[in-house]
């Protein structure tokens, strides 16, 4: 659930595996209010829906092409965005890797280069790739069901990100590092920092508390 303009909330409902929400609203209710939290149910109860239909956004598997291997690409062509990764959008990545993309294009560009434009392009786009691949896929290997190639490390980030997020209930540090993070404002690798390590790893339950939002007006 995102707070947007004029007093309005999005709300997203996602499913995987083959445990999707359903495509009219009153099925979303019933679907909403078999979530183990109650709060997404008690928001589409208690606000009037001022959205007509339900967009629907069916989406395969992550998929990406390793264009930086190669050694050659055919000139005059370049390939960007989901034509390169294209991620699971529950996790809303997919238009900022673009944007972060168009940038190195940008900048490629703008410079002489030693080697032909896609392959210096292409070099430069992993590193932006490379953090979202992880994040995505390894959230995505949370679930027995997923196949493919895990990425390293994968099963102990999961265990870490799980306590993050159940620390992050209250404690606003750490929901603040990784929206930083999942908006790709700062690499994953900034939530092992000591500071914020700190405050996943102790035992017991953080002192901090959230100042609770102040309650919608419609859903949409």
């Amino acid at each position: 659930m995102i707070p947007v303009e004029d007093d309005r909330w999005l709300v997203n409902l996602h499913g995987i595996h083959g445990n999707h929400p359903p495509r009219n609203i009153e099925d979303a209710r019933d679907f909403a209010a078999s979530l183990p939290i109650p709060i997404v149910n008690r928001l589409l109860d208690e606000c009037p829906i001022v959205s007509e239909d339900i967009a629907f956004y069916p989406f395969p598997s992550n998929r990406r092409y390793r264009y930086e291997d190669l050694d050659q690409f055919p000139e005059g062509l370049l390939v960007i965005g989901d034509a390169i990764a294209s991620f699971n959008p529950i996790y809303g990545q997919g238009m900022s890797v673009a944007a972060l993309e168009a940038l190195v294009l940008h900048d490629v560009l703008a410079v002489d280069r030693q080697e032909p434009l896609a392959v210096s392009f292409f070099d430069r786009v992993t590193d932006i790739i490379d953090p979202a691949w992880m994040l995505a896929t390894g959230a995505d290997f949370g679930f027995p069901q997923t196949r493919g190639e895990k990425p390293r490390g994968a099963a102990f980030f999961n265990w870490y990100l799980s306590r993050l997020f159940r620390k992050a209930h209250t404690d606003s540090v750490l929901t603040d590092a990784f929206t930083r993070v999942l908006s790709m404002r700062q690499y994953p690798t900034s939530l092992l920092r000591p500071g914020i390590m700190w405050r996943v790893l102790r035992p017991g339950r953080s002192t901090v508390q959230r100042q609770p939002r102040a309650p919608p007006k419609e859903a949409m």
